[in-house]
């Protein structure tokens, strides 16, 4: 029984060295992809508001990536009509620290957004030296203002 205990533990101890050790290219790309909402202000007329908050990725060689793009919609029920608009976020920078942003986010149909409680999500990847990062946020509240 102690001579299992002893190969499993060294069998454990190799896989978690493989698996989890950084190396090189793996290394680069293993922090992943986060972005928050703080708020949205309401463009005039409504149609559309820009939201606002942070995002992080990376870090990548050179501290930018080769591509991504993080798709964010803001969901508001006004006057028991569900108003969704629809905005795009291209990260420029991964380096792996917090980066601003300010996107506009725009509504295709006629009602408009109001000022109030409101809904915000996201999905989305960027991609460079090192592999591929995905980053999703559920629905979650926020104040347009």
């Amino acid at each position: 029984m102690r001579r299992i205990r002893s190969v499993l533990a060294a069998a454990v101890l190799v896989l978690s060295t493989v698996l989890l050790a950084p190396s090189g290219a793996a290394a680069a790309g293993s922090a992943g992809l986060t972005f928050t909402g703080r708020g949205a202000a309401r463009h005039p007329g409504g149609l559309s508001v820009t939201l606002s908050g942070t995002y992080s990725c990376g870090p990548f060689t050179g501290g930018v990536p080769d591509r991504g793009v993080v798709d964010l919609t803001v969901s508001q029920t006004v006057a028991g009509v569900v108003v969704n608009g629809y905005g795009y976020l291209y990260p420029t920078a991964c380096d792996g620290a917090a980066r601003r942003y300010a996107v506009e986010v725009t509504t295709f149909g006629e009602q408009g957004f109001r000022r109030g409680a409101a809904q915000w999500s996201g999905s989305g990847y960027v991609e460079g030296d090192g592999g591929m990062q995905h980053g999703y946020v559920p629905p979650t509240p926020i104040q347009i203002r």
